[in-house]
């Protein structure tokens, strides 16, 4: 299986087939992403981008527990409070686990999108996306760079890369004078805890690539399709015919079964609503009419007096004397006796509402207010 590892620089880009020997032979392109720029590369089963890091976010996540399912939608939920913006428009790839503790990089869905559409009209498919600096080694509490033309690139962290101008990494040296630090090219200032080293790592060695890919989910680049021998073909036909008979047959099966009880329903419905509602005619909506219907029910006497009841329940100093109701008019009135003026008072204040209440020599005559 041929590889190939791509690498843009600032003007150009440089590429090799990895794996051959004694060393890949480094190639260099500029204006790659003009129309049809990439034709020309042999072709591979694999076609890797180093990415800068300057497109990616890179975060460090906590699972709140061991078994954690971890999809695209719950990586965006560990990351929201660390991200400005919505967290859902980055595609987080895992880059390690290490227990509950998850090592991430993020890429703008556009960019992502935007970069592959790019590649393609140049005459190439990705499919792989790795992030670029992680040949460097990795200096525990430490940083590693490497200059490259008028950018420095370093790795600050086992899974966190970036990419620096001069004059912040000037910045950086001067602030953090004691950070040690390994470094393949000069620095601009001094400072007192580095290393030279004369190889940083070799970009173009695929051992060292983290085993990672950026391009996932509905980003991955479609399979290529085989032609499929013409028996295969006719016997697909055939069982896509046989299924798509047996599936409108079971679907018109179960929309007539649907239809049976639907109209068990009604009738049902029907049959009730003439046991409750008798002279209100209906034949369907029996839910939505219902509490309408209700409403304009006059409770009867025992229930107007069972709620009244429950109402005196909270004031033990008042006590029923009197009731009355018209079946005419439905009206309904009663008559308490009061024993304390308190709890009087505070029955008038919470019946006032619901009830007419006048006050009498002796405690009080309500009636119950007009049903609207």
């Amino acid at each position: 299986m041929q590889k190939i590892i791509l690498r843009p620089l600032p003007g150009k880009l440089v590429w090799c087939i990895a794996g051959e020997t004694p060393a890949p032979t480094l190639h260099e392109l500029e204006d790659y992403l003009q129309p049809g720029a990439l034709a020309h590369l042999p072709p591979a089963d694999t076609v890797c981008l180093l990415l800068s890091p300057e497109y990616l976010c890179f975060r460090r996540a906590e699972l709140p527990a061991a078994n954690y399912k971890i999809t695209p939608q719950t990586l965006s939920w560990l990351v929201e409070d660390s991200v400005t913006g919505n967290a859902d428009d980055l595609l987080w790839t895992v880059l390690c686990r290490e227990e509950n503790t998850l090592h991430l990089a993020g890429i703008a869905r556009r960019a992502l999108a935007e970069m592959l559409a790019a590649f393609s009209v140049a005459g190439v498919t990705l499919t792989h996306m790795v992030p670029d600096g992680f040949w460097l080694p990795h200096v525990a509490n430490g940083w590693s760079l490497s200059q490259e033309a008028s950018r420095w690139m370093i790795r600050y962290d086992a899974w966190k890369t970036g990419v620096l101008d001069e004059a912040l990494l000037g910045h950086l040296l001067s602030s953090c004078t004691e950070m040690p630090v390994l470094s393949a090219s000069p620095f601009p200032v001094e400072h007192t805890a580095v290393e030279y080293i004369q190889e940083p790592g070799l970009w173009y060695d695929a051992d060292t690539l983290p085993a990672v890919n950026l391009i996932q989910g509905a980003f991955r680049p479609a399979r290529p399709v085989r032609q499929a021998p013409r028996a295969l073909k006719y016997g697909a036909a055939v069982m896509t015919g046989l299924a798509m008979a047996l599936f409108f047959g079971l679907k018109g099966l179960t929309l007539w079964q649907l239809h049976q009880q639907k109209q068990a329903l009604v009738s049902e419905g029907r049959t009730l609503w003439s046991r409750y509602f008798p002279g209100e005619d209906r034949s369907n909506n029996f839910k939505f009419f219902f509490a309408s219907s209700v409403k304009n029910r006059h409770p009867d006497v025992l229930t107007l007096l069972t709620q009244l009841q429950e109402k005196l329940q909270p004031w033990p100093g008042l006590t029923l004397s009197h009731v009355s109701y018209d079946l005419d008019t439905h009206r309904f009135e009663a008559i308490l006796n009061a024993n304390d003026a308190g709890q009087l008072s505070g029955f008038m204040a919470q019946a006032a509402g619901e009830y007419t209440v006048l006050q009498q020599p002796d405690g009080v005559k309500i009636s119950l207010k007009e049903r609207k």
